[in-house]
């Protein structure tokens, strides 16, 4: 289904008021929008298209975890890019003491007609509330309710947490097998050590802006500059081969020469090469370096084109 482009709006809980159109309404926090999150997206479009409802999602900003997998603002855009309407957002500790009963009731005074939620969802303080409970409240025609499915991904349910397993592994195919789309970060280039520079392969040092815990190691990637996507080398960790223990986020763009300090690159990770090493000294290091540049070349030709974004 191709989804219309509508500017999505983006409100504080605290500032919603009735709507004067029934809302179909997704709840969660939709870490990554991996691929069992679409399919919860295109539910919620598919029923608000269907009934002239607003497709709507509630979701938090900030909540309790080691890293989230994207950024708020790339969250946004993917929310947006699924033909999401209205985006009700709220930091998790701001709704965590709410009873399940009061937020249903508040979610039914704002217009709220129907919920589409995962196969094991809970909300609302201690997580009491649940799908038992949402089936009540429909059978008092209350809300209209649709329970979807678990996503699965080589026969294992798909979620965010084992996303991010993969992602401290550093197993990346894996990663975005769960995702259904390449997992990818934003940054800004700012100057380094120049390295890279010293051994013939200048790289962009990239602060990003989430912080994400990838596992330490050389990776093929691509990096979007303007509207068109560069094959890359990514060198997650420290250098030492120098004696560098920083843990840096270093690009090489192949075939690629210019200027890029101040610039915000996109970087979509691929597959791991293989894993940090000290070499014996700068030229045993540019031999590998060549080397896996080949590789990440044939691992880069044999992808598929939609696994570019």
């Amino acid at each position: 289904m191709k989804i219309p482009h509508t500017e999505m709006e983006i409100i504080h809980f605290s500032d919603l008021k009735k709507r004067k159109k029934p809302v179909v309404l997704g709840i969660g926090k939709f870490d990554g929008i991996h691929s069992g999150h679409r399919t919860i997206l295109e539910t919620i479009v598919k029923k608000a298209e269907k009934d002239s409802f607003i497709s709507a999602v509630f979701t938090f900003r900030n909540f309790p975890v080691d890293f989230y997998i994207c950024g708020w603002e790339e969250k946004l855009a993917l929310l947006e890019k699924a033909g999401i309407e209205l985006c009700v957002w709220c930091n998790f500790e701001e709704i965590s003491p709410l009873g399940a009963e009061y937020f249903l009731g508040f979610l039914s005074s704002v217009n709220v007609r129907e919920l589409v939620v995962g196969s094991n969802f809970h909300f609302g303080a201690g997580r009491k509330g649940n799908i038992s409970m949402l089936k009540e409240w429909e059978e008092r025609d209350i809300f209209r309710l649709t329970v979807v499915p678990p996503k699965k991904a080589g026969g294992n349910i798909v979620n965010s947490t084992k996303i991010r397993a993969f992602i401290r592994q550093g197993d990346i195919e894996n990663a975005n097998a769960f995702l259904g789309r390449c997992l990818s970060v934003k940054g800004r280039v700012l100057h380094g050590k120049k390295i890279g520079t010293r051994l013939g392969f200048p790289t962009a040092n990239i602060v990003l802006f989430n912080e994400i815990h990838i596992a330490e190691g050389i990776y093929a990637g691509r990096v979007k500059h303007g509207n068109h996507f560069f094959a890359c080398a990514l060198n997650i960790g420290p250098s030492p081969t120098f004696d560098d223990r920083e843990k840096k986020f270093e690009v090489f763009i192949i075939g690629f020469k210019g200027d890029l300090y101040g610039e915000t690159l996109k970087v979509c990770l691929m597959k791991k090469v293989r894993d940090i090493k000290k070499f014996k000294g700068p030229e045993e290091l540019k031999s590998r370096i060549s080397k896996d540049i080949k590789a990440i070349e044939g691992i880069l030709a044999a992808s598929l084109p939609e696994q570019k974004e």
